[in-house]
């Protein structure tokens, strides 16, 4: 996210330290998409550290670019498949289960489309007032409607969920999303994907809960 490579690399470190517990606890084959969520968030997050080091100091493009990509892929196209697939499978509910899987054709789709725009148009990553400000084209990240089709496969299928833990999770992060909007707009998809990172540290303590559930 903002303020510096250390950050990112410390949430990186403890994200996958978490996730690894989670997969750890994990007893259930239906919640290991659900469980390694922190796992892909720290990888996520170590990709800007990168980006950071990249961006400040000489003698890292390859490594800037490839990090560059790399963050983007889980924040465009990974996030918007793999949430709806993890509520999907932990789902028991058929009504709310109907809900989740529209949200994973959506993702899917807008996953195909934000790909095709990652590989057309020209993607840049540059630091601004102590924040990464992504560029890829012409098209902003600005915009309140923009948010809403994101939203639809990569948060809301938490709030779908008819388990209550998950949609405190999903909750959180739409009002983090609400606070990225209103006062990161410019560096939205940075800060928005620091503070879910964050948030998916929650996610440990989900499983160890639906564990003693089942």
């Amino acid at each position: 996210m903002c303020f510096s490579a250390e950050v990112s690399f410390g949430a990186s470190a403890v994200l996958v330290t978490t996730g690894t517990m989670a997969v750890i606890e994990n007893k259930r084959r239906d919640q290991m998409f659900f469980a390694i969520i922190p796992v892909l968030f720290g990888i996520q997050q170590f990709f800007e550290g990168w980006i950071w080091v990249s961006l400040q100091s000489g003698g890292y493009e390859t490594m800037g670019q490839i990090s560059k990509y790399g963050f983007l892929v889980f924040a465009q196209l990974v996030w918007p498949v793999w949430v709806p697939l993890s509520a999907y499978f932990l789902e028991r509910n058929i009504k709310r289960k109907k809900l989740i899987t529209f949200s994973l054709v959506l993702g899917i789709g807008l996953a195909l489309l934000l790909g095709y725009r990652l590989i057309a148009y020209d993607v840049g990553a540059f630091i601004r007032e102590k924040h990464i400000f992504y560029q890829i084209g012409h098209f902003k990240s600005t915009n309140w409607w923009s948010g809403i089709f994101y939203l639809l496969p990569a948060l809301f299928p938490f709030i779908f969920s008819s388990h209550k833990r998950i949609n405190i999770l999903g909750y959180l992060m739409l009002l983090m999303f609400v606070v990225s909007k209103v006062f990161y707009l410019t560096y939205m998809i940075s800060t928005w994907c620091f503070f879910a990172a964050v948030l998916s540290v929650y996610i440990l303590f989900i499983v160890k809960k639906l564990n003693k559930e089942s």
